[in-house]
């Protein structure tokens, strides 16, 4: 799978959330139709249309993810993914599979990195608050989330 971006103002406006019983991100569904989903770590990304639309997942967050990095500047639009895959499943985004990505939290920022936070080759704010992080050759790279709040024992 490729992905690509769309530049453009209108992306998705839908409020991200860390609920912290769960520990999970979740957000409102706008789609009632996914086509398949592309998971990170146990995030997954729903795509409609080939275009990442929403996402929601689980996603432990603990004091030992700490780190200061800088959200990447970014653009708003579209993240869309070329793809040849069976509609209706869900896939990992990585070719090694069970592949975790180290995560990183920025308490005073608030935002979440999930891959590597040290490349900004292309960075595209696709959901409100939510950013990723494509390279030259349309590989997947970095998540950025930034939820309305981080648990409090941070």
């Amino acid at each position: 799978m490729k992905f690509h971006i769309e530049y453009t103002d209108n992306i998705g406006i839908q409020e991200l959330q860390y609920i912290e019983d769960e520990r999970s991100f979740y957000m409102e569904y706008s789609i009632l139709n996914v086509d398949i989903e592309l998971i990170i770590n146990k995030i997954a990304l729903q795509v409609f249309n080939n275009e990442i639309r929403e996402l929601s997942g689980f996603c432990g967050l603990s004091r030992e993810m700490r780190a200061n990095f800088q959200v990447p500047h970014s653009k708003k639009g579209i993240l869309k993914v070329e793809h040849n895959l069976q509609l209706g499943l869900a896939y990992e985004i990585n070719e090694i599979f069970d592949y975790e990505h180290p995560i990183y939290l920025n308490i005073e920022t608030g935002w979440v990195c999930i891959g590597n936070p040290n490349i900004e080759e292309k960075a595209v704010e696709f959901i409100t608050n939510c950013i990723a992080v494509i390279n030259e050759n349309g590989a997947f790279i970095a998540l950025w989330l930034k939820p309305k709040s981080l648990p409090k024992n941070l």
